[in-house]
Order: structure tokens, then C-alpha cells, then sequence
């Protein structure tokens, strides 16, 4: 099942300086595969501070389980999608 994410945050509440969230981020990606989730695509629009994922996993709750350690650091949307290929 394909799902698509959006991360967002604000300019004040930035966290790219800080090591100890952007290490948040990395562990999310490196640790995808442990959640049973398949990362397709992260994709980052910094000048808006938003970050795109394109996700594959059996439920939403292996979604829900990788993102969880960032919830504190902006709002995460999370919708299932198709393949219109």
C-alpha cells in the first residue's frame, strides 16, 4: 500500500541547526526498514520548510510507528495513495 507524507514546519521553529532533532530525521530514514517501511522518495522544499515522502507499507500503523519520534517537531500528513502509472 502506497501512502504520501508531508512534513511541515515554520521558519521559527526550524530545527536544521539543531543536531539533536535533525538526527530525528536521519535515524526516520535509516530506520525505515524496521518499521516495514519502504521509503520511494524524500524529497525537501527548504525555503518552505515542508519535506515530501513517497511511502509503501502493509498498514498505516507502520507509518504511524516511524513517524512518531518526529511528531514534536511540526504537523505530518499522511494520506494512502494509487499508482496512476
Amino acid at each position: 500500500m502506497y501512502f504520501f507524507a508531508e512534513h511541515r514546519h515554520t521558519g521559527a521553529t526550524c530545527f536544521s541547526k539543531d543536531e539533536s532533532k535533525t538526527v530525528l530525521f536521519d535515524n526516520l530514514i535509516t530506520e525505515a526498514n524496521e518499521h516495514g517501511v519502504k521509503i520511494h522518495q524524500f524529497l525537501k522544499c527548504a525555503p518552505e520548510h515542508r519535506f515530501f515522502f513517497v511511502l509503501e507499507a502493509d498498514d498505516y500503523q507502520a507509518i504511524h510507528n516511524l513517524f512518531q519520534p518526529v511528531f514534536t517537531l511540526g504537523d505530518i500528513e499522511v494520506v494512502p495513495a494509487i499508482s496512476a502509472l
